[in-house]
């Protein structure tokens, strides 16, 4: 194993997780794959927490589940800040980087909780620093996979909006109506925290070619999502060997410069990730197994973390 690997995980369904099957963040009772000494034992660095509104309480109870998972993590913070802190600007940054802290960079999967683009400063000011307009549904900003149309009037006021703030936007999980439409708004660098290689696994949830391409173009990272149905075709459960070939394919078609990992991790149940992924704690078992297929040791560093901190650096304002 590499020694000082500086790891970002660019998706982690915590408050959702915490929430939804009410349990502990440090010694829970319920099965998960998150817990505070996992990330700990699995040297995460930084990750990017969502906010996810799951379609069971949609509409009626968008905001309030949102509220409160906002809670949920302003808790946490407050209850483990000798090991955990919130990243709003360049500044944290350079603090966690001089630190052993965890940071947490507040992602908001699916942008229904804020009512209407002129509200988005309220969410800022709560830490959301990166948005998805939304989730596999449509909603009044924009269409997920299971959807056809674009961007609606209000979505191109709100990623006009979230330029204002340097907000990044997450391509995962838009249609490519609005895959597009957003990525032409769009002001900062743009990534997908959690997408693979549809010319691998053929699944709506994957990109293809050429948004991997205009995400590179743009000097944005496409993050390894480590979902059995996006890693592998078929019915079987996925492999380290499969995160690599997604891995590899991403890198031969955009370069090294433009993959990372977006786990996913308590997205769902824990035998739909590969069998060799049990916890969080299990993480650097990636990059000890694309070490073995021989890359080199730069490479494994920009996957494993260096390729997201560049961009979130970038998109908060942080000198390089």
């Amino acid at each position: 194993m590499l020694k000082d690997l500086f790891i970002v995980d660019a998706h982690e369904d915590i408050a959702f997780h915490l929430s939804f099957f009410k349990r502990d963040f440090v010694n829970p009772t319920v099965p998960c794959m998150i817990t505070l000494p996992w990330l700990k034992q699995g040297n995460i660095r930084l990750l990017f927490n969502t906010i996810f509104v799951h379609p069971q309480f949609k509409p009626q109870k968008t905001t309030k589940v949102a509220s409160k998972q906002f809670e949920i993590y302003e808790r946490l913070f407050d209850q483990h800040k000798d090991s955990i802190m919130q990243i709003n600007d360049g500044e944290d940054l350079l603090e966690l980087q001089n630190s052993t802290k965890i940071g947490f960079v507040t992602l908001m999967e699916g942008a229904e909780p804020i009512e209407e683009p002129d509200k988005l400063n309220e969410f800022y000011d709560r830490g959301v620093r990166i948005i998805g307009l939304a989730w596999n549904d449509r909603n009044r900003y924009a269409s997920g996979t299971d959807s056809k149309s674009g961007l609606t009037n209000e979505g191109m006021e709100l990623v006009k909006r979230m330029n204002d703030l340097r907000i990044t936007l997450d391509l995962s999980h838009l249609n490519e109506n609005s895959f597009w439409e957003a990525l032409e708004i769009c002001e900062t660098i743009p990534i997908a925290t959690h997408s693979n290689a549809r010319a691998i696994t053929d699944h709506p949830r994957n990109l293809k070619d050429d948004q991997l391409r205009a995400i590179a173009e743009r000097g944005g990272v496409i993050g390894l999502v480590l979902y059995n149905n996006f890693l592998r075709k078929g019915n079987r459960t996925a492999t380290l060997e499969d995160v690599f070939s997604h891995a590899e394919y991403i890198v031969d078609l955009c370069g090294e410069d433009h993959i990372g990992i977006g786990s996913d991790l308590d997205g769902g149940k824990i035998n739909e990730f590969p069998e060799d992924i049990r916890t969080v704690a299990d993480i650097p078992k990636i990059a000890d197994f694309i070490l073995k297929k021989g890359y080199s040791e730069e490479r494994v560093r920009k996957i494993m973390g260096g390729n997201f901190l560049r961009v979130i650096k970038e998109n908060l304002g942080q000198s390089i």
